[in-house]
């Protein structure tokens, strides 16, 4: 089903509400957002028979063929808010039949903010609500882990965390990288500290589903992860490395993990340890590096195909690298960018001039050049960013791959296993030992090649 557009989107919402509220309410603005993978966004202004504006927002899942989770949404973004969590307030759900546009969507009260995380780090507008951020995320935490789970039926409970990501993505957990296969292993021989008990979780709480104003935390959006689990799982999923945007505090790159569980202490009631909450990050590390795998099939399988999703598939390279840091396996460094180091490409015989190289190198720099981007709405500005980020992938790809598929083939060889699924079965098995240093530096040294060609860049993020 393709997605319609904004404008159209709005019109039917904005007729929907004309009934529900009897009055009559217009549209004066639409446009579709950049933001989300896997569902469509819409900001919308309405207009009463006054003339006041009202600014709205849509959140809706085209390809869905139940309600798209969004009506477990619905649910828990009123119970959260009796709870005293600031988020949005639904003014209409379409679920099921219910649904004017075709499909589920929630419509809600817009609330100013930013959520892009790049801005919310840097931009002097929010360097008071830097100051503030971790303790109040410390405080929403608690509320969210109060919420009457009563006022939310249906909720799926995650018992055992391990068992849940096989049993929530059974495709890509059967086929992680090895990286993540023994971080897998010693979240199983390490279990955390017990918790007082489970409640709801958010599941999805991070830098990039929280709207941010001049003051701090103004809503948290995004509930479509929501569960019943553990509630240091929303702690260390704020604290993964994949969220901190290159900051260098642990939480959410603005500040240190005492001061968070300081805060949800204050309204909790309890106090989680560090050591829980550093297992639950590396839980994330490993949960983040399969959903890459998800939104990458979501693409390859052509239930949404989007160069988008495509790339974040190879961003699992990282998650297995930060992995490996919080094993002690690798540390943090410095690595050159080989697009930028004078070296040989393969071999172009008997193809000619440009080379594939040079013809990749002249189609990145069209796709960031501003003269195709002036133009673009913002929405195909950031896809098209994209677009030269996975040509530059490639470009490593086509310059290093030869070399490295023979040198890995080697070591696999000195492990006695063919190729890597063989590898990933063995330390399954236990044929291979996962403490075995040999094998440690076999698997590092992959990850280290898968993540050369997807993102040299992120071998010097700070890992605190």
């Amino acid at each position: 089903m393709g997605v319609p557009e904004a404008g159209e989107v709005a019109a039917r919402v904005a007729e929907r509400l004309s009934t529900t509220r009897g009055t009559p309410v217009s549209v004066g603005s639409a446009r579709q957002l950049p933001a989300g993978a896997s569902r469509a966004t819409y900001a919308a202004t309405l207009v009463d028979a006054a003339g006041t504006p009202e600014p709205i927002v849509i959140r809706a899942v085209p390809t869905a063929d139940d309600d798209g989770g969004l009506g477990a949404e619905a649910e828990v973004l009123r119970a959260a808010a009796d709870a005293g969590v600031p988020v949005p307030k639904i003014l209409d759900a379409g679920l099921g039949d219910d649904s004017v546009l075709g499909f589920p969507y929630l419509a809600m009260n817009f609330i100013g903010g930013e959520s892009i995380p790049r801005r919310i780090l840097r931009d002097d507008t929010y360097a008071a609500a830097r100051d503030r951020f971790v303790e109040q995320c410390g405080r929403i935490l608690a509320r969210v882990h109060r919420i009457d789970a009563t006022q939310t039926p249906g909720l799926e409970e995650l018992v055992d965390p391990v068992d849940a990501l096989h049993t929530l993505f059974p495709r890509e957990f059967d086929a992680m990288p090895a990286g993540l296969v023994l971080a897998t292993q010693w979240l199983v021989a390490n279990p955390p500290p017990a918790s007082p008990g489970s409640c709801v979780v958010h599941g999805d709480f991070r830098l990039g589903n929280l709207l941010v104003d001049a003051d701090g935390v103004a809503a948290v959006l995004d509930w479509e992860l929501v569960h019943i689990g553990d509630p240091v799982e929303d702690l260390g999923w704020l604290c993964a490395k994949a969220w901190r945007f290159g900051g260098s505090a642990p939480v959410a790159g603005m500040g240190g993990r005492a001061a968070l569980l300081d805060a949800y202490a204050e309204v909790a009631g309890w106090r989680p340890t560090e050591e829980a909450l550093r297992w639950w990050e590396l839980y994330a590390t490993v949960k983040w590096g399969l959903i890459c795998a998800v939104q990458a099939n979501r693409h390859l399988d052509g239930v949404e195909r989007s160069v988008e999703l495509a790339a974040i598939g190879r961003r699992s390279a990282e998650q297995e690298f930060d992995a490996l840091l919080d094993l002690g396996i690798v540390s943090p460094e410095v690595v050159a960018d080989p697009l930028g180091v004078d070296t040989p490409g393969p071999d172009e015989e008997p193809h000619g001039s440009p080379s594939s190289l040079e013809l990749l190198d002249a189609l990145a720099g069209f796709l960031r050049s501003d003269s195709v981007t002036a133009e673009m709405s913002p929405q195909v500005r950031f896809h098209t960013r994209v677009a030269g980020n996975v040509v530059d992938v490639v470009r490593r790809q086509v310059l290093l791959g030869a070399t490295h598929a023979a040198e890995s083939a080697q070591r696999l060889a000195a492990l006695g296993v063919a190729d890597q699924r063989a590898l990933c079965d063995a330390l399954r098995s236990g044929e291979l030992d996962g403490t075995d240093e040999k094998v440690r530096a076999a698997i590092a040294a992959d990850v280290r090649a898968r993540l050369l060609v997807a993102n040299p860049k992120y071998f010097a993020v700070p890992h605190p």
